[in-house]
């Protein structure tokens, strides 16, 4: 016989839900923070083992970060100013 999942109910569970929402939200802030600094980092010559000896991502991630965090940068770059 399989185990159940427990369930919790009403304010229980919505403490938990909030703290999900805030564990989250700051979890992307740092996860946004740190892609900023791979494609800093790589931007200046640093290599992708290096980076990747530093971070948790592997060497195709540190490229595939630097790549789309450069591509957005031209992005706005390139936008018209008002």
């Amino acid at each position: 016989m399989a185990a159940k999942t427990p369930t919790t109910k009403g304010a229980a569970e919505a403490r938990w839900l909030r703290q999900l929402d805030r564990a989250t939200a700051a979890h992307e802030k740092t996860r946004q923070r740190l892609d900023q600094l791979v494609a800093d980092a790589r931007e200046a010559g640093v290599s992708l083992t290096a980076i990747s000896e530093h971070t948790p991502y592997s060497r195709e991630w540190v490229r595939t970060i630097a790549a789309r965090i450069q591509a957005a940068r031209n992005n706005e770059d390139a936008a018209p100013s008002e």
